[in-house]
């Protein structure tokens, strides 16, 4: 069975490319939101899925769509999050696929992540890269291979390069739903047409009057 690990973290740190547009408690509920949207679109026959965290108001969101929550005693990064989630699962699940999911896929669709998941049954790696910045938005791969994770801008390009430098087999799978990261505000109205019935758009569209509003 696969194993989903989603890492997500709020406070004042978080979703800093937004600070000139949203507060950061806004940009604390835009975190929860996008969370909350990516629980509901896993299905239970998909896997079992784990929410890495160092917020508590995460994990309580987390525990509430009846996912598995691995705490962080302090924020360390995506790469530090997904490192803590790997090196936990490689004891309890070291032969199941681990997708690794950036917190913030709020248009997230089973059918890619489990497409995903299914291309790792003949490769050592799969990439899904971010619709901007050069970024990845999933990497799905066995819990105990050894991998350097390089999460951020320019990364998918980092990760195929070490996938190839360690001699590993990489699958890539194209799909807007693990790409699109809520980073820029530009990412707001592809949400907000993409996906209007999501908790993360319906957030959107309530700050937004609140801004219209004399």
């Amino acid at each position: 069975m696969a194993q989903i690990v989603i890492a997500s973290r709020a406070g004042p740190e978080a979703k800093t490319r937004l600070a000139g547009v949203m507060s950061a408690p806004d940009r604390a509920a835009l975190t929860e939101a996008m969370l909350a949207d990516m629980l509901a679109a896993l299905t239970a026959d998909i896997g079992s899925v784990w929410v890495v965290t160092p917020t508590d108001s995460l994990a309580i969101i987390a525990v509430r769509h009846g996912a598995r929550v691995i705490r962080q005693t302090e924020p360390t990064g995506l790469n530090g999050a997904f490192d803590l989630a790997l090196s936990f699962l490689a004891d309890r699940a070291p032969y199941d696929p681990v997708a690794l999911l950036v917190g913030d896929l709020p248009l997230l669709a089973a059918s890619d992540l489990d497409a995903a998941i299914g291309l790792a049954a003949a490769h050592d790696v799969v990439l899904a890269p971010a619709l901007a910045d050069g970024g990845t938005g999933a990497i799905v791969l066995r819990a105990g291979t050894r991998f350097e994770l390089a999460f951020g801008r320019d990364s998918f390009r980092r990760h195929a390069d070490a996938a190839s430098r360690l001699g590993l087999t990489a699958a890539v799978i194209e799909a807007d739903s693990l790409g699109l990261d809520v980073d820029r505000p530009g990412d707001f109205a592809v949400v907000l047409t993409r996906g209007p019935a999501t908790r993360t758009a319906k957030f959107l569209r309530a700050r937004l009057r609140e801004r219209s509003d004399p």
